[in-house]
């Protein structure tokens, strides 16, 4: 696994080391969602997470498809909510983003963060122009396409666009066909 692109306290470190984000077991799961929710609680107390994932977490309008719902929205729809959700093993998912960043190759995110840079935000037509590299990268990197989009969507995101247009992006590169 990569390292985090937050920094982290050593005491964080050693939460961090007992977190299994590709858990294998159900008992794997079980033992990382403790460390989890308490890492979490002091990575937002101490306001160390980017104020752009939290968006895409609590904000429904960084949820296409959400139906007016943001991430959390849907947490406590089904009975789960503050701090309950740090340590709910849906929420490990969420949390991965929050630590790591867009689950995408390093030279990907690279390369599309330097195209993005020229203007200091993405508009609609950078995104138009980015998409065919986007969906390129699929392909060239055998992504699947449905989880890639979501990963386009965050870097988008992330690189200053708006969330309808990075929703153009993620409907694209989920429509890309794979063999």
């Amino acid at each position: 696994m990569k390292e985090p692109d937050i920094d982290l306290t050593e005491e964080e470190r050693l939460l961090l080391s007992h977190i299994a984000f590709n858990w294998a077991n159900h008992e794997e799961l079980r033992g990382s969602l403790k460390p989890m929710g308490e890492l979490a609680a002091c990575l937002l107390e101490r306001g160390a997470i980017p104020a752009i994932r939290i968006c895409y977490f609590n904000d429904a309008s960084f949820n296409p498809g959400g139906r007016g719902k943001s991430r959390e929205d849907v947490f406590e729809k089904n009975g789960t909510s503050g701090e309950n959700i740090l340590c709910h093993p849906h929420f490990l998912k969420h949390f991965k983003y929050f630590l790591f960043g867009p689950e995408l190759p390093t030279s990907v995110i690279e390369k599309f963060q330097n195209e993005a840079s020229c203007s200091g935000h993405l508009t609609c037509g950078d995104i138009n122009e980015l998409t065919p590299y986007a969906r390129s990268c699929v392909r060239k990197y055998n992504l699947v396409p449905h989880d890639a989009a979501d990963e386009f969507y965050k870097l988008s995101i992330e690189c200053g666009a708006i969330p309808s247009s990075a929703a153009i992006i993620r409907s694209s590169v989920r429509a890309v066909k794979t063999q």
